[in-house]
């Protein structure tokens, strides 16, 4: 085996251990992990792959395509735990190894190491490769395409790479809305085209041009074809507002009329790109001298690179709508643009300097933070579960940066990279191994449902006002709720007294924000502080007379995860589920 397949092989490892650290140590996270988990659960435990919901109520935010992965996995594992980071690892490796061989093709070995190496000591890539988010299977699909193109367009003719590339644009789509992105690299090849910058002659019929649009095309006509026969010959007003929500004010509407996450047009360039892109964001002063030679040589990798990073910023810039994930796909190439340009470029005492600083910085962040905790042990109270808890905690990370500064001093500054490397991987290994489990109580929800399960009666009906995601997930038995993410608290809280005190053995779980106007709260019996608000279990005798009635609110959901592969009759005729009707279409 070559030495350059050995680098290889090291590198994918280092890569699968950081980013499988502590997988099935934590139960899903909000904001995201546990509705995503709740929906593939709720496909495995149903038999309905097809609609995805959330908690019986449809969900129209995302296509289907990373709940169906997450679903899969589930089956096979019957972890949830496990199965909903387990798209995102898989992506994050398959991420890695198409920058490598694209570096690799590109200039040379030494390249793709640095390139790989420069991937996974980015800020941005183990976070989310390791998250149960969606946009861990975009960057994959976004750079799987952009490699396709990259080797017809620098590297071709290659037809069938071409044709892939519009495949993977189409999964993109089907995965998240955007997965189209890879095709805006064709605006900067045209452009390099009519000024006659040198590149391959790849002139083929037209014919040929259209295997892109075509694998394209078929591939989010797996998803829409279906889609569009179930929903149009359907009487179901629900269905047919989910297809109109889910093709239209979740692409088109979202994009130009955004309604939330409305940022200013510098956000992602002022609050996203310096943190989430570090070492990269603090190089470029170096770097970008290094781009310019290479457009003035005319460089055709650079500018197809470099000029779609910048059309993928734009493309999220325009839109008032911004989250900081947003930049992740472009990650990978601008680590593709630095790779084989960071050993001249970390050859210079000033670069040394600063990652050095940096990677000190970043080690003795930790430190302190775990030192102060042991001085004040009430600021770690809101992250755990128990008061006995916090000094563990606290030595731990205090450890962690302490191992790390010694990774920085032990490299010193004319090894700055090394030890920056090293920081950033004994960093993520201990905060995955050790930390993580430490605050999965509370971050997970359990924490919550434990308390109420400690309180309540074997058997006892439990409903669910206002609720999250991670709670019902955590919950994982018949439960009722009164909609999904309602907007009006004051009526919500009007439905769950009416149904509370309607049958003297249910309880109910709602937060603080709904405890006016419709619950005593010396009656209430408090469970703890969780996702920045206190909760409270609440029985009949706790809600006001002026709320107390006998009629059924029209919006109650029942909601049962363990019915596996019932007909939806059956769960028809054993409990009724009557329509949400102001709350089946949730909010992003």
């Amino acid at each position: 085996m070559s030495r350059d397949h050995r680098r290889f092989l090291y590198l994918m490892l280092t890569g699968a251990i950081l980013l499988t650290a502590g997988l099935g140590l934590r139960d899903p996270w909000p904001p995201d992990e546990p509705r995503f988990a709740l929906i593939a659960k709720d496909m495995v435990e149903s038999g309905d792959w097809f609609i995805p919901h959330v908690g019986g109520v449809l969900y129209p935010d995302k296509p289907p395509l990373f709940f169906w992965l997450v679903a899969s996995f589930y089956a096979m594992t019957d972890s949830i735990s496990i199965a909903v980071l387990l798209p995102a690892v898989l992506a994050g490796l398959g991420v890695l190894w198409v920058v490598y061989d694209l570096a690799k093709r590109l200039w040379n070995p030494r390249a793709a190491l640095w390139s790989g190496a420069a991937l996974l000591a980015t800020v941005q890539f183990p976070l989310q490769m390791k998250a149960g988010q969606i946009d861990g299977l975009l960057c994959f699909w976004t750079t799987l395409g952009l490699y396709g193109l990259c080797r017809h367009l620098l590297l071709g003719p290659d037809w069938r790479w071409y044709a892939i590339a519009g495949l993977s644009c189409g999964l993109g789509v089907i995965t998240k809305g955007v997965g189209f992105l890879p095709l805006l690299v064709l605006i900067p090849w045209f452009y390099a085209r009519r000024q006659g910058w040198p590149m391959r002659n790849i002139d083929g019929s037209h014919g040929k041009w259209l295997l892109a649009p075509c694998t394209f095309v078929l591939a989010i006509g797996l998803w829409l074809v279906p889609l569009l026969l179930v929903t149009s010959g359907s009487a179901d007003p629900e269905l047919l507002q989910y297809r109109d929500n889910i093709l239209l004010k979740q692409t088109v509407t979202r994009y130009a009329d955004a309604w939330g996450h409305v940022k200013p047009p510098w956000y992602l360039f002022t609050n996203a790109i310096p943190w989430l892109w570090l070492p990269l964001s603090l190089l470029l002063p170096w770097l970008i001298p290094w781009w310019a030679r290479d457009l003035k040589a005319r460089d055709l990798a650079t500018l197809l690179l470099a000029g779609w990073v910048l059309l993928v910023l734009l493309f999220f810039s325009l839109s008032d709508g911004k989250r900081s994930v947003y930049i992740f796909p472009a990650l990978p190439a601008l680590v593709l643009l630095a790779g084989h340009h960071l050993p001249t470029v970390l050859a210079g005492a000033g670069p040394k300097r600063m990652l050095f600083a940096l990677a000190l910085l970043l080690a003795l962040v930790p430190a302190g933070t775990g030192i102060y905790a042991l001085a004040n042990p009430q600021v770690l109270h809101p992250w755990v579960e128990r008061a006995d808890m916090v000094a563990p905690l606290a030595w731990t990370v205090v450890g962690s940066g302490m191992l790390a500064a010694a990774a920085v001093v032990f490299f010193r500054i004319p090894h700055a990279a090394r030890g920056f490397a090293a920081t950033m991987a004994i960093l993520w290994l201990v905060t995955s191994l050790l930390v993580y489990p430490h605050i999965d109580a509370i971050r997970s929800g359990r924490a919550i449902i434990d308390a109420a399960v400690a309180t309540l009666e074997p058997g006892t009906s439990l409903g669910f006002a206002d609720w999250k995601e991670q709670l019902l997930l955590q919950w994982n038995r018949p439960a009722v709720h009164f909609g999904y993410r309602r907007e009006d608290a004051e009526a919500e809280s009007r439905d769950a007294a009416a149904w509370l005190s309607g049958n003297g053995g249910n309880h109910l779980l709602l937060p603080e924000n709904l405890v006016e106007p419709c619950f005593e709260r010396s009656r209430l019996t408090e469970l703890g502080f969780a996702h920045r608000r206190t909760w409270y279990l609440a029985h009949r005798q706790s809600v006001l007379p002026e709320c107390r009635t006998e009629v059924r609110p029209a919006s109650i959901v029942f909601y049962d995860p363990s019915r596996r592969n019932e007909p939806a009759a059956v769960r028809s005729a054993r409990q009724p589920r009557a329509r949400a009707r102001s709350v089946a279409m949730p909010r992003p």
